[in-house]
């Protein structure tokens, strides 16, 4: 079934949905492989001094081919998350939201919502503000990048909960 319904989400929901959540794993995965000795050095061109902070294209001693493929790639993730959780915002707006699942009180419900507004919103803004960073050779908006994390795996943890601790998986699985 293409569209949500009683039962559930429907098969386009759920395929935005994993893949959303796959794009994630990958785009982590990735980023935190740039970052190879955990300081940051990872990241490519640094500032010199050895600060190590900053995008790019090499530029410090033992970085190259490799960095250059793994951030092409950390942004074409990047990128994939936006147009999927735009796509997303675009089929809800079409096709609405399953009813609500027995199993949630009034509290839960709301929970629900707030958790899933704000993994939206933060699909937007992380790669939105590593785009940026990527961009300048600054890092003004590093610090919200990082608590754009920080906030996405907090909010995430409640609602992995939530779904977990209702048995709610069938419905998006």
């Amino acid at each position: 079934m293409l569209h949500n319904g009683p039962e559930g989400y429907g098969w386009l929901s759920k395929v935005l949905h994993w893949g959303t959540v796959l794009a994630l794993v990958a785009q982590f995965v990735v980023g935190y492989a740039m970052d190879v000795d955990g300081g940051g050095r990872g990241r490519g061109r640094g500032r010199g001094g050895g600060s190590g902070r900053g995008r790019g294209r090499g530029g410090e001693e033992g970085y190259g081919v490799l960095d250059d493929r793994l951030l092409t790639l950390h942004v074409s993730l990047g990128v994939l998350i936006i147009v999927l959780a735009l796509a997303r915002l675009a089929w809800r707006r079409v096709d609405g939201l399953p009813p609500w699942s027995d199993r949630l009180g009034a509290r839960q419900r709301t929970l629900a919502t707030w958790t899933e507004r704000c993994l939206m919103g933060l699909l937007l803004v992380i790669p939105a503000t590593g785009l940026v960073l990527v961009l300048s050779s600054e890092d003004d908006l590093l610090w919200l990048h990082v608590a754009a994390h920080v906030a996405f795996f907090v909010v995430l943890a409640a609602h992995v909960a939530l779904v977990v601790g209702k048995r709610l998986l069938p419905r998006m699985w």
